[in-house]
């Protein structure tokens, strides 16, 4: 970490080493004293001769977590496939939806510290966010994905038809998915998108929607459509049992 507490990751070590080369490059030519340097790019390899030399080892920014019931995450891949087979549902009429935060200007999770040190002091963040709404199925198309801004008409795509973003646009002023605006995504945009990609390829209408029981997600999502059949995912199961969260969501928030 640096001294205002941010965490720093080794991208952002290589890039401030590149920025100090070029800074010293150009102080020797300003100071006429610059000879051939030799060719500096900061590889894998340089930052890994920096960690052992300054002794610094990489941990993980920790938040807090709830803790996973282990017991109900066991019996439930068993259930579920008796839920796929009496069904009768094709992968590609097997989803899963989840939620996100994605903190935009957020610093990196990890940092580097001495290796004596056993852990990095806090630091405030900044929070402005958007919430992902991301769907897929389980033989790996995903649909447009949902995004929940505070503001329903941001200068950036004022005057713009958002029919035609990528994503499907709603707003709320904590950037939270609420009970409404789920049941909205579901109408306007999980079951048009999922109707015209089953019609695409030769399958019925008959869909399987796994989802987790957050507050966000009430139960009476699943009377909403007959064609729909909701799963819950038992309480506190979710950081077992997500398929989003086994790297899916990581890579969109990397991206």
């Amino acid at each position: 970490m640096n001294r205002k507490s941010v965490p720093i990751n080794g991208q952002a070590l290589r890039r401030k080493a590149l920025d100090l080369h070029e800074h010293m490059l150009k102080k020797q030519d300003k100071e006429g004293t610059q000879e051939e340097a030799k060719p500096f790019i900061a590889s894998s390899g340089w930052l890994y001769r920096v960690k052992n030399r300054l002794n610094l080892k990489s941990i993980k920014v920790t938040g807090e977590s709830a803790s996973a019931d282990y017991a109900a995450a066991a019996s439930f891949p068993a259930e579920l496939k008796r839920i796929i087979a009496d069904g009768s549902y094709h992968p590609k009429q097997v989803f899963n939806c989840d939620e996100t935060a994605l903190f935009w200007k957020r610093m990196p999770n990890r940092t580097y510290i001495h290796k004596s040190a056993k852990r990095a002091p806090g630091f405030k963040a900044f929070k402005d966010r958007v919430t992902l709404v991301l769907c897929g199925n389980a033989a790996g198309h995903t649909i447009k994905p949902g995004l929940v801004y505070r503001a329903k008409n941001p200068r950036a795509i004022k005057n713009k038809n958002k029919k035609h973003l990528p994503v499907f646009w709603q707003h709320n002023r904590n950037a939270w998915v609420t009970a409404l605006l789920f049941t909205e995504w579901f109408h306007q945009c999980f079951i048009p998108e999922v109707k015209k990609y089953l019609q695409e390829q030769g399958l019925a209408f008959k869909v399987l929607l796994r989802i987790d029981n957050a507050p966000s997600h009430p139960d009476s999502i699943a009377h909403e459509n007959e064609n729909v059949h909701v799963v819950f995912l038992p309480a506190n199961t979710t950081s077992l049992l997500q398929p989003l969260d086994q790297g899916v969501t990581h890579c969109v928030k990397a991206i």
